[in-house]
């Protein structure tokens, strides 16, 4: 009876233990979540240490009250004193608008200048042929005078200069009272004229 009472337990843990496999064989492997679940707990201790540090930075803003608080004071100062009204014009000029202003004033007084230097090339030039001719021109008496006039220019030509000026002044000067005798003269018929016709 011992050996069919062992038998019996040994077909019976046999036909646990092929149910068991059975069980096995038909359920899914679970998954292993260890590394989720450690991810998990840091970042619970993350928050625990987060919400162990917020009293601190919930902490009232004493010194950015106490700045703020001043600047109000400054600003409700200065607004209750009006500030001074002072009205200025301001006429603006663009720059382009001078500098091609100044620019058409430089290309008109080169051209002025270029004009009234071809006139004075033109006088000297018209000089310098009217020299040449009396000199080629002149008869044997005007050359040695001519000659003279050359040396004493070429001696003293300032000195030279100052002595045609003044001459041509004198002339001018009696030319010009020549010219009021003439009216005075002229005046004086008129005159006479007059009281012949008088008598």
């Amino acid at each position: 009876m011992n050996e069919l009472l062992l038998q019996t337990i040994v077909d019976k843990l046999n036909k646990v233990d092929e149910g068991i496999r059975h069980m096995n064989s038909g359920v899914v492997q679970m998954p292993d979540y260890i590394e989720q679940l450690k991810n998990v707990d840091t970042s619970l201790e993350q928050i625990k240490e987060d919400v162990a540090g917020m009293p601190e930075r919930l902490k009232f803003p004493t010194a950015a009250v106490y700045a703020l608080s001043q600047n109000l004071e400054i600003n409700n100062d200065l607004l209750k004193r009006p500030p001074v009204q002072e009205i200025r014009h301001h006429h603006h000029v663009r720059a382009g608008l001078i500098v091609s202003a100044c620019l058409f004033l430089l290309v008109v007084l080169v051209t002025v200048w270029l004009f009234n230097m071809r006139s004075l090339l033109q006088a000297y030039k018209a000089g310098d042929i009217k020299y040449r001719y009396i000199q080629l021109q002149a008869g044997k008496p005007l050359r040695p005078f001519l000659s003279t006039i050359d040396s004493l220019y070429h001696v003293h030509p300032q000195a030279f200069r100052d002595s045609v000026v003044q001459w041509e002044e004198e002339r001018q000067r009696i030319a010009a009272m020549l010219h009021e005798a003439r009216e005075k003269e002229e005046e004086a018929i008129w005159l006479r004229n007059k009281a012949g016709k008088i008598r």
